[in-house]
Formats: structure tokens, C-alpha cells, sequence
């Protein structure tokens, strides 16, 4: 697939995402280049997401979000699903408690740092609407 400033819709990527239904959290990817994608959300709303505990969702299930950002990205580079994992995540800062709090999109932005033939490195940084920084950390992504 050819990188641009094309947004995609759900259905555009969902099979790039080792999940289905209700566990897709992305519901669009806003932009994206060989080096970074901007993905947004309004799934952290939706009174049945399915990461919910006791009607909670805490602020550590965005690393949920970035990590199925770097997913879509990487299959968007290859045009197919790579099989993989979440290996590591570092750096990690959590600007909010729960996502409770968060009452507008997420805006997800995955810049890829390293690339190497079984893996990535990326940054995350995720945003509301509103530009506030809610997370930030580095992950490592390898593929099987």
C-alpha cells in the first residue's frame, strides 16, 4: 500500500490487527508515512469496551492503543498481517489516571525509530483532541 496522507477507515486495516471485534480499538488512521502513523479513536467512550474493569478503564491500556498502531503501520509497510509481539516497552509516562477522564478522541502517534528486518522500535505519544499529552513511551515490537 502506498504511504500518503490517505486516511483510512476501520475496515481499511482491521485484518493488519491480531484482534477482532470489539478488541479493534483504532477506529481510524488519520495519516501515515514510512516513518510514522497518526491513528484516532473514540473506542475508550463506549460503556462496553471490552478492557473496561468494574466500569474503569485505567490509563495503562493505552499501551494497548500504541501497540495496535504500530501493528496497523507495519502492515501498511509490508501490504500484509505479520504475526508478532509486544517485546518491550520503556520510557512509559502516564499523564492521567484512567481514560475516565479523557472526553473527546485520542489521537495516536506511532513514529517508528529503528526499523530492522524482525521488528521496529517506535515512540508513542497519545493525545486528545484537545492536544493534551495523556502517554508517552518507547516500545519494541518483534515479529515472528
Amino acid at each position: 500500500m502506498t504511504s500518503g496522507n490517505k486516511s483510512l477507515a476501520q475496515h481499511q486495516f482491521a485484518y493488519l490487527i491480531p484482534h477482532a471485534g470489539r478488541m479493534i480499538l483504532i477506529d481510524s488512521v488519520d495519516s501515515w508515512t514510512s516513518q510514522q502513523i497518526v491513528c484516532r479513536t473514540r473506542t475508550h467512550l463506549m460503556h462496553d469496551n471490552p478492557l473496561r474493569l468494574n466500569g474503569q478503564l485505567s490509563a495503562l491500556h493505552l499501551i494497548e492503543y500504541g501497540a495496535q498502531s504500530t501493528a496497523i503501520h507495519g502492515g501498511l509497510l509490508t501490504g500484509q498481517a505479520a504475526p508478532g509481539f509486544l517485546a518491550a516497552v520503556r520510557g512509559v509516562h502516564f499523564y492521567i489516571d484512567t481514560l475516565d477522564e479523557v472526553t473527546n478522541d485520542l489521537v495516536i502517534t506511532a513514529s517508528a525509530e529503528l526499523k530492522i528486518s524482525n521488528g521496529a522500535v517506535y515512540a508513542i505519544r497519545i493525545r486528545d483532541a484537545d492536544d493534551t499529552l495523556l502517554f508517552d513511551a518507547r516500545t519494541t515490537v518483534v515479529n515472528l
